[in-house]
């Protein structure tokens, strides 16, 4: 669904993030507006390594879960396909029927995708901090640290690590007071995670650097994507100030740790 005096910004990039989302999950973007539930195979190039993921844009629900489960969900898939999004329905399930085979998965509760609702526009950088591009060189110093870890990644996580891709941080003189950074999600999408520096929460920063980084995104040709829980409530709110718009929402069963 199209928001009424949506901008052709914003259409742009639904569309685009319409057709990522169809080829990850290896159904066709009509899929999404069918009213229904459609399970597909998952493809063997997927971007993510998951075992099940499902995905709605308010109107149908699609399921791509990979071969060794697709019979098994299709039996056990809800009449009502947002059903599919609440955890006991199918995710809890699956997650035991995959214990009987000796596999451990987990499920992760739905999020809420977010994109932009225009073209970002950078938030000026505020007096006392100073705002820059950072790359490979500033993950690696401090990701061990974990203060960052939804803009750098956990320390140790092999897969966010490779999928990381560039950033950009608030420093107050040497110190990083708040940092966004951009993952591949696949197909020219870069996801923002974002994190300020405890000392430094409070003074509206988080928009600082998720927008100046959305901006970043946007000139590379790429579309920058946000998500958070739907009980993240902060997050939630910083998405709307910088200017996003929800549009979808996710669950995922994966190995422990995905």
């Amino acid at each position: 669904m199209i928001p009424a005096m949506a901008t052709d910004y914003f259409i742009e990039a639904l569309d685009r993030y319409r057709v990522t989302r169809a080829a990850e999950l290896g159904c066709a973007p009509e899929h999404f507006d069918d009213h229904s539930l459609v399970i597909v195979e998952r493809p063997a190039g997927a971007h993510e390594p998951l075992a099940l993921i499902a995905v709605t844009f308010g109107t149908g629900t699609v399921v791509s879960v990979v071969p060794q489960y697709l019979d098994w969900v299709k039996a056990h898939a809800p009449a009502m396909h947002y059903r599919v999004m609440f955890p006991p329905t199918l995710l809890a399930p699956l997650v035991e029927e995959a214990k009987s085979r000796g596999e451990a998965l987990a499920y992760r509760s739905p999020n809420l995708s977010f994109l932009p609702g225009s073209d970002p526009v950078a938030i000026s950088v505020p007096p006392g901090f100073a705002g820059r591009r950072v790359d490979r060189g500033f993950h690696d110093l401090h990701v061990d640290s974990n203060e960052f870890d939804n803009a750098l990644g956990e320390a140790g996580h092999e897969y966010v690590a490779s999928i990381w891709k560039f950033g950009f941080v608030l420093f107050a003189g040497d110190s990083p007071a708040a940092v966004a950074g951009a993952y591949d999600d696949g197909q020219g999408m870069l996801e923002i995670g974002v994190d300020v520096a405890r000392p430094y929460r409070g003074l509206g920063l988080a928009p600082v650097v998720v927008t100046n980084l959305a901006r970043l995104i946007a000139d590379e040709g790429s579309v920058a994507t946000y998500y958070c829980g739907p009980t993240n409530i902060r997050s939630h709110r910083n998405a709307l100030t910088c200017g996003f718009v929800p549009v979808a929402s996710a669950v995922r069963v994966a190995a422990p740790g995905m």
